[in-house]
């Protein structure tokens, strides 16, 4: 005849003496409150440049982000004044060849595209951006939970190192810039030259601002690493010092022939509970980057498109200048700032895909353990081969779905380029050029040679 008894076991694990309850000061814990502070400080450098919505003002125990009119007309008077500028230029007469100047309409076309966007997309999704920090910082709360902490100290001086270098890069081209324009070429008029100068500047700086973003969720993709390996090779999880660990009561069959006891169930199951909320931390950190890349889709997709125009054009520019005979053609000055304007767009195109490829790497081998540990325990293999196969298949960033921002993005544009750099040197071999153009065909010069 069998007995049942209840078994009951408390451990009790690194206990920490009673004492006096203190009244909570703040609300927020000191690093969650200190990224709060550095996100409300990148907020108001990229609102310099009208990349951000009008305001984020502090309310109760939180920062909240929102519309304001006054930023939505100065938004819209600033897109309707480069939309203007973009219809009278159509309407200048300059001394090039008519393919010069078909390139010139195509950069100046796709820089205000993307001007547009940069503008205007940040105007449209105050919320989107909102819930982007409510992302991080909840996640930053679940990690800090399990002692899983950044490196601190260099946050605000992180970014503020990038945040100088790409500013005082950009002005020391556009003082150089300047320089050619008004220096060398005297014919250029003041707003033509901010036409062409203000989208490299603006949609320069809203990229710096996606990467600062991603760069952010990249960190935290490697907090995150570091607990589930932690999990998967020591059994636990950084439990908080001096943490109380309670196994509640397990029934327990005596058989009257053996004394060894056979547990048939347990209530307090540790382990389900520390996947389950890993899994769920996962899932929190995925959709963080989706809403990553849904705030920044448009901009990735007219940038990109805008970078791929100025480069190629840029490209062909060059090419004009080291075929050209005599005085004809570019300038030195010119040809440098061509080559500087096409190593800055490089610059850009690259930044974005690696900063992507490495949130990318992360979340590989976030899948990587995620997928030992369902093979390793089999109670936990139930909770874990649902959820981590949906998850991980979608950290990566696209613009709007056209194409995805990886390296292997960069062979793509790389061959556009090519492509479109042929075409428009043989249809300037086909097109005639006048004697006074500033930029004389290839066809043009061997004709005069001949003669």
């Amino acid at each position: 005849m069998s007995k049942w008894i209840n078994k009951r076991k408390v451990s009790i694990l690194n206990l920490a003496p009673p004492s006096k309850p203190v009244p909570t000061l703040q609300a927020t814990p000191v690093g969650e409150q200190e990224f709060e502070q550095l996100f409300h400080f990148a907020f108001k450098c990229f609102r310099l440049f009208a990349l951000t919505p009008g305001q984020m003002d502090g309310q109760k125990d939180r920062y909240r982000v929102r519309n304001t009119r006054w930023m939505m007309l100065i938004v819209l008077l600033l897109v309707v004044v480069a939309w203007i500028a973009l219809f009278e230029t159509f309407f200048i007469e300059r001394r090039t060849a008519l393919i010069t100047g078909i390139a010139n309409h195509i950069q100046f076309l796709m820089n205000t595209i993307a001007l547009t966007v940069a503008w205007v997309v940040p105007q449209l999704k105050a919320d989107e951006l909102g819930s982007i920090l409510d992302g991080f910082l909840i996640i930053d709360r679940e990690l800090s939970s399990y002692n899983v902490h950044e490196v601190a100290g260099y946050k605000r001086v992180s970014f503020l190192l990038r945040y100088g270098v790409v500013l005082l890069a950009l002005m020391a081209l556009t003082i150089y810039d300047g320089f050619v324009s008004f220096v060398q070429l005297t014919t250029v008029e003041v707003w033509y030259w901010l036409s062409h100068q203000l989208p490299f500047i603006i949609y320069a700086m809203a990229f710096l601002n996606a990467y600062v973003l991603i760069y952010w969720l990249h960190a935290r993709f490697r907090r995150l690493n570091t607990l589930v390996e932690q999990y998967y090779r020591q059994g636990h999880i950084f439990a908080p010092a001096r943490q109380t660990i309670i196994s509640f009561a397990t029934m327990v069959k005596l058989d009257e022939e053996s004394t060894v006891g056979e547990e048939l169930h347990s209530v307090g199951r540790r382990e389900i509970s520390d996947d389950l909320q890993v899994l769920a931390i996962v899932s929190r950190t995925i959709d963080l980057g989706q809403k990553i890349e849904s705030y920044f889709g448009p901009l990735f997709l007219t940038v990109y498109t805008a970078l791929f125009s100025v480069t190629t054009i840029q490209s062909y520019y060059c090419y004009l200048h080291l075929t050209a005979n005599g005085d004809r053609g570019l300038s030195i000055e010119t040809l440098v700032l061509s080559g500087g304007i096409i190593l800055y767009n490089v610059i850009a195109i690259v930044a974005l895909p690696y900063i992507c490829e490495q949130v990318e790497s992360e979340s590989k081998l976030l899948m990587s353990y995620l997928s030992k540990l369902s093979m390793k325990h089999s109670q936990v293999a139930q909770h874990s081969s649902i959820w981590f196969p949906n998850l991980i298949s979608s950290v990566r960033f696209s613009a709007f779905g056209f194409f995805t921002i990886n390296y292997n993005m960069l062979s793509g544009l790389v061959a556009g380029m090519v492509t479109y750099l042929i075409i428009f040197i043989q249809f300037n071999s086909m097109v005639p050029a006048s004697n006074d153009d500033t930029h004389h065909t290839r066809k043009q010069h061997v004709t005069e040679e001949r003669f």
